[in-house]
């Protein structure tokens, strides 16, 4: 099956359609995306590359030259400008834009496959540097099944915000080897506020591990740390911005005092006490 037959299943039978596949793992795009401006950067562009398109279909690249629905846009209109918005300038050095002016599109999203977003993966083909195309011949690899996050590659590798922890959370069934995996260890582990860069140190050893201590988070959004409630009070929705990442992982095996001790001198490498968000 490819892409023209889930869109013909689907009764989406515009003709001027272009797919385009952003990689958003790029420092600068993951900022934006991080902050919720996916697409407002999607809708400035150098050239008129969305000429003639009635419709963009977006995705967004993963490993290889998969990539994974983001949503569907009707190209309302389209005007020249000759400045970007602030949050924007970094794209012009990074996209070697150079001045203006640029194209904004107004691009009004639609939802002819809302339910298919971040749960279809297409192979993009061999012409992964041509981003934006007008083929719809794309193989479809697989449909994810709701509630799937992401595929857990490693202890060293685990780097979530706070949404995909909270899908895999709130999801195990369809994410079975996240808990499994997070189960089954104690560990140190490190969330980062990337509103401002400061990091929190935590450990988890009690039952079910990291799983059990991360899913805590979720629930109440703080895990009980002083700070992070504070942060809460003064911004309800920080919680957002926090994303996680794992430190060390000691078997389940390990007395409570010793995960403590890695705790404790994890904070002290980081200076976490005095420069980041650990009171203790």
């Amino acid at each position: 099956m490819q892409l023209a037959d889930i869109l013909k299943l689907k009764g989406f039978n515009h003709k001027k359609i272009k797919v385009i596949r952003h990689t958003t793992n790029r420092k600068e795009i993951k900022v934006l995306v991080d902050l919720g401006e996916f697409e407002l950067y999607q809708s400035y562009q150098k050239t008129e590359v969305f000429k003639d398109a009635e419709y963009i279909i977006s995705f967004r690249a993963t490993e290889g030259r998969k990539a994974v629905l983001q949503g569907v846009y009707k190209v309302n209109k389209v005007q020249q400008v000759m400045n970007l918005p602030d949050i924007l300038h970094p794209i012009i050095d990074l996209e070697n834009w150079g001045p203006g002016p640029y194209f904004h599109y107004d691009l009004i999203r639609e939802n002819s496959l809302a339910d298919l977003e971040e749960r279809l993966v297409i192979d993009w083909g061999g012409s992964t540097v041509t981003w934006c195309q007008k083929r719809l011949d794309k193989d479809i690899i697989e449909i994810l099944p709701e509630g799937y996050a992401k595929t857990f590659l490693g202890y060293e590798n685990v780097l979530l915000d706070f949404d995909e922890l909270e899908k895999i959370v709130m999801h195990p069934d369809v994410n079975k080897q996240w808990k499994m995996m997070l189960s089954n260890v104690y560990g140190v582990y490190l969330i980062l506020d990337t509103t401002t860069g400061q990091q929190y140190i935590g450990s988890a050893y009690g039952k079910e591990g990291l799983w059990g201590r991360w899913s805590n988070y979720i629930q109440s959004k703080h895990g009980g740390n002083k700070i992070l409630i504070e942060l809460l009070k003064d911004d309800p929705l920080r919680y957002k911005k926090f994303r996680f990442s794992i430190l060390n992982v000691v078997p389940n095996s390990s007395l409570k005092e010793e995960v403590i001790h890695l705790e404790q001198i994890t904070k002290e490498k980081l200076g976490t006490r005095v420069f980041g968000l650990n009171s203790n």
